[in-house]
């Protein structure tokens, strides 16, 4: 590239270079430092808070103890092939590559004579240790998490894929932030195409910074309207969940600075599909797995649905009267319905923003102080408290944020086409919902497979929690290169008949 710039040989360049650069003197953190080496000058560049002090003091002790006639010719291949004793360390010979592994935390070494500059990765992030995830907890399983720093979260999903084939490959987005993000997935099972896909995008991303992470890269990277509310991507912090995706055919995104995996591509049922399922014997996961779709289902269809049949109070039969309001309240009902979902998603919104402390104290005063005293003046009737909250229980059931979020917004239209259109309303608003689910795609797959285009064998397999035995075959949808899980012991066994027939 023109705008390289090479490491120069005299010390004293480098050294005002990297000054100029970086603002030395006037950002107290980037800390720079002379040395002796033999009878050369040497100098390091690190930044306060991001390198650990007791590595390097053993680096640089190691570094600096060399004799001076030893060090007359070659001296930084000398240093860096006989003294540079830390694992991670090396060379470099272009400044921009440098001053980009300085402000990811690595230090620096130049020594006079050299057009290198050695490079020691002896980072110390500001880190928390891996902990229980506060959105996805089970009872049973474990309770590590991802965090903040992306070597932790590779190290997290190593330790449960000894795989050989497992890659996670490094390509840095924004030109100011030079955000590190690891694509990971496995070689020999990941569709090439969806890895091609997804590494060509990332490279084509093209912006300063990105400092929002994982839902900024998700915004570049997934193709279609942006005004689609569907998720088309999961997020977990588990790295077991994130695991068994790569064994299926998945691409896991992994950010640095973020606690958030990125799964792609996914479908609706990723969506309501939940660890705890699987640490449940087999009816019960199947049972717990029915429940949670059944309360997905009810928190969209059950606020409108009974709106429509009061509005429509002539067509119900007998058996059905007893929907209708016993006591309507002063408010019509379908506002009534509107303000209930703005308080649930208000009280929602500040209980997320209050401390923990305070957030029971935030709860008694949304349950009693709103809803109970707004029926008891008359503002609300009963009937519309106890739709609402049922919907929102199944709403919070859904294990996708992202996706309950969309079923908020989808519920709160069709309640206004309802308060418009009353019945055909509401066929026209699940229509529209369909037809939106039908037509999005997630890195070219279906959104409702595999429902349509229908699949049998997998469709078990989104309705019901199987037997883990049972499950041989990866989806067919991601194409996977492998998609037999048991094809490895099959080959195995042939090879050991065909040794015993040679030995007979």
């Amino acid at each position: 590239m023109a705008n390289e710039k090479t490491i120069a040989k005299e010390l004293d360049t480098n050294i005002n270079y990297i000054k100029d650069k970086l603002g030395v003197g006037e950002s107290f953190d980037i800390i720079f430092r002379e040395y002796k080496v033999g009878r050369k000058r040497a100098a390091s560049f690190s930044i306060n808070g991001m390198t650990n002090d007791v590595v390097l003091a053993n680096v640089l002790e190691e570094l600096t103890a060399y004799n001076q006639e030893e060090l007359s010719i070659n001296t930084m291949e000398k240093l860096f092939y006989s003294r540079a004793t830390h694992s991670q360390v090396k060379l470099v010979e272009n400044m921009n590559d440098a001053i980009t592994s300085l402000l990811s935390g690595e230090m620096l070494f130049f020594v006079e004579g050299s057009d290198q500059v050695m490079v020691i990765d002896a980072r110390s992030y500001p880190i928390r240790t891996p902990a229980e995830s506060n959105i996805e907890k089970v009872t049973r399983g474990s309770r590590d998490s991802f965090v903040e720093t992306i070597v932790f979260n590779t190290a997290l999903i190593r330790r449960r894929l000894r795989d050989p084939n497992l890659r996670f490959e490094i390509i840095k987005v924004g030109t100011r932030s030079q955000c590190d993000i690891a694509i990971c997935y496995i070689k020999d099972i990941t569709n090439t195409q969806l890895i091609a896909t997804v590494k060509d995008r990332l490279n084509n991303i093209n912006i300063d910074g990105v400092p929002m992470a994982e839902k900024a890269i998700e915004e570049y990277i997934v193709k279609g309207s942006k005004w689609n509310p569907l998720p088309r991507v999961r997020y977990t912090e588990r790295p077991d969940v994130a695991a068994v995706h790569l064994l299926e055919g998945h691409v896991c995104i992994i950010v640095d600075t973020s606690p958030n995996i990125m799964i792609l591509p996914t479908t609706l049922w990723h969506h309501v599909q939940h660890v705890e399922e699987f640490h449940q014997n087999v009816i019960i996961g199947s049972y717990l797995r029915l429940i949670r779709l059944a309360g997905v289902l009810l928190s969209l269809i059950l606020p409108p649905l009974w709106l429509a049949m009061v509005l429509n109070r002539h067509l119900l039969p007998e058996s059905l009267a007893f929907l209708g309001p016993r006591d309507p309240g002063i408010i019509p009902i379908g506002i009534q319905f509107l303000l209930a979902e703005f308080g649930v998603e208000l009280v929602r919104m500040a209980t997320v923003h209050v401390p923990t402390a305070q957030s029971t104290a935030l709860g008694f005063i949304g349950a009693f102080m709103l809803g109970d005293i707004a029926t008891k003046v008359g503002l609300f009737g009963n009937e519309t408290i106890f739709y609402t909250a049922v919907a929102a229980v199944g709403a919070f059931a859904t294990p996708s944020m992202e996706f309950a979020m969309a079923i908020r917004l989808f519920r709160a239209i069709i309640i206004v086409l309802v308060m418009f259109f009353k019945l055909p309303g509401l066929a026209g608003g699940l229509a529209g919902v369909f037809l939106l689910m039908l037509t999005t795609k997630s890195f070219n797959i279906p959104y409702l497979w595999p429902a349509l285009p229908f699949n049998f064998s997998a469709m078990k397999d989104v309705l019901f929690r199987l037997p883990i035995p049972n499950k041989i075959l990866r989806p067919a949808v991601l194409k996977p290169q492998d998609q037999d899980r048991l094809e490895s012991g099959g080959v195995q066994e042939n090879d050991t008949k065909n040794k015993k027939n040679k030995e007979k």
